[in-house]
């Protein structure tokens, strides 16, 4: 739990272990946002099946084309660091993290930040894909209390 005096953007950090042995050659995206949100609000890590290694550009030449993690042995966890924006009302907002399988998203570890990466939309809007209503509660990694 984060405690802020106001709404507004506020800097994140979360480790992701990202461990998926029968992903086969799919590019992998861990998107975060406020839980009740229409879509998400950043594409934190991005990466072939597990996490750690090294940088490398995917999907080079197409249009989704994108920096990820490639990472032949054992999958590593990761700190990744992100800016959310919470209302300014005095609350509890809960975040939540869930997958996409956008093909595009961000590295957002020290070594990613490096390098200029777009926003990608179609990684956002994974928000709600086989979840209309959302990520749920078990998808909360942690809350952000704004005081009044």
């Amino acid at each position: 739990m984060v405690r802020v005096r106001g709404g507004g953007s506020h800097q994140l950090s979360v480790d992701v272990l990202h461990d998926c042995p029968g992903c086969g050659d799919a590019v992998n995206q861990v998107i975060v946002g406020l839980a009740g949100e229409e879509r998400a609000q950043a594409s934190v890590w991005n990466g072939k099946q597990r996490s750690g290694g090294g940088l490398k550009v995917v999907n080079a030449g197409t249009p989704v084309e994108a920096l990820a993690e490639d990472n032949p042995g054992p999958a590593e966890w990761v700190t990744v660091w992100c800016d959310l924006v919470v209302p300014s009302e005095a609350g509890a907002y809960p975040v939540v993290a869930r997958y996409a399988q956008a093909y595009q998203g961000r590295v957002m570890t020290v070594e990613g930040r490096a390098i200029p990466q777009p926003e990608y939309p179609d990684a956002l809007d994974w928000w709600k894909v086989n979840r209309p209503e959302r990520p749920g509660p078990e998808a909360t990694i942690g809350v952000i209390v704004v005081e009044g």
